[in-house]
């Protein structure tokens, strides 16, 4: 069995973010992960930067998935969640619904999950900054379960999503600093060496996410 942290951000293409690329690697190997996503807000690191970071995780065994989080928004809902991207080959910025978006990805053989679809908004507890109950008008591959700033009504919600759309619950902890790093996981029960074992574990729901 592997564990992965599935939602990273660097401070190399997401400006909120503090954590260095050299630092997530190295804090990952301390943490005997077996391996990360680096998620960052709408861009998905250019093939040969990532071959860079590729080359020094190598050696500790670390297997790294140059993935991306993309926002999207639409004219009548306004902001309609945050979704974890994997298999596009292209930074895919913030111009999508939620629909669009979908449609997108898979269209291109990609995956999407759902990121933290019942954290609240920072604007008060009438809204989420995630999908929220949008999850189920989507045709989604899975949902993140565990999340940091998923409370427990946010964690029933998700089982319950899970339970009635046949969908994974994966874990990422959404760090941008360091010390975030590693809290939420997904467990892999097979072998994932690349984002093709990755993706086809995901579809086949032979995950588990940890906390």
């Amino acid at each position: 069995m592997k564990t992965f942290d599935l939602h990273l951000h660097t401070d190399y293409y997401s400006s909120c973010s503090a954590i260095s690329p050299e630092e997530l690697i190295r804090e990952a190997v301390a943490l005997k992960l077996d391996g990360i996503a680096v998620t960052e807000h709408g861009i998905r690191w250019p093939d040969d930067k990532f071959d860079g970071l590729r080359r020094m995780a190598e050696p500790h065994g670390l297997i790294l998935i140059d993935a991306q989080e993309v926002q999207t928004y639409s004219p009548k809902n306004g902001s309609e969640g945050e979704y974890l991207v994997f298999g596009i080959k292209k930074s895919l910025g913030s111009d999508f619904s939620a629909k669009e978006l979908v449609e997108r990805v898979h269209g291109e053989g990609g995956i999407l999950i759902a990121a933290h679809p019942y954290k609240w908004s920072r604007f008060g507890k009438d809204r989420y900054y995630g999908a929220g109950d949008r999850v189920y008008e989507l045709e989604l591959d899975g949902i993140e379960l565990y999340h940091p700033d998923h409370d427990e009504e946010a964690l029933s919600k998700v089982r319950r999503a899970m339970e009635k759309l046949g969908l994974p619950g994966t874990g990422g902890s959404d760090a941008h600093q360091v010390h975030e790093i590693g809290k939420c996981l997904t467990l892999f029960e097979k072998k994932v060496t690349n984002e093709e074992d990755l993706i086809r574990e995901i579809r086949a729901g032979r995950i588990q996410a940890l906390e």
